[in-house]
């Protein structure tokens, strides 16, 4: 456990030998820091964030929108990242003060060979 702009992070240490989980890795742990500046560098033009049962959201600004609807993460578990050619998938759960959330995320890059996202779906079950 470390952590992190008052967030305790639970997440793969394994990922440093393997550059797509790792990229997973980093990318999950930007959007619930709501890191927009990180998080734009590694979307691509045109890209679509699925928030599964609720909507669709194309740009960046709407993602930043979206992302101010999470509550304040006060402690992010990755369990697992799994990664094949052009996806990868990753499962968790984020607490804060409010509620705890398991979350899947669902990522297609625009290549095997290139860390640009051009589909992320979002799924979410709150404990509550």
């Amino acid at each position: 456990m470390k952590t992190e702009k008052d967030i305790i992070l639970n997440v793969p240490e394994d990922c440093n030998n393997a550059p797509k989980r790792r990229f997973v890795r980093d990318f999950v742990v930007a959007l619930f820091k709501r890191d927009l500046r990180m998080i734009s560098e590694k979307l691509a033009e045109g890209f679509t964030f699925k928030i599964i049962g609720n909507r669709s959201v194309v740009t960046i600004d709407d993602l930043g929108k979206h992302l101010k609807t999470y509550d304040n993460a006060i402690e992010l578990t990755i369990d697992k990242i799994l990664s094949h050619g052009k996806y990868a998938a990753c499962n968790g759960i984020v607490k804060s003060n409010k509620e705890e959330i398991s979350f899947a995320y669902f990522f297609e890059f625009k290549s095997a060979g290139n860390n640009t996202l051009k589909t992320i779906s979002e799924y979410g079950i709150s404990d509550q």
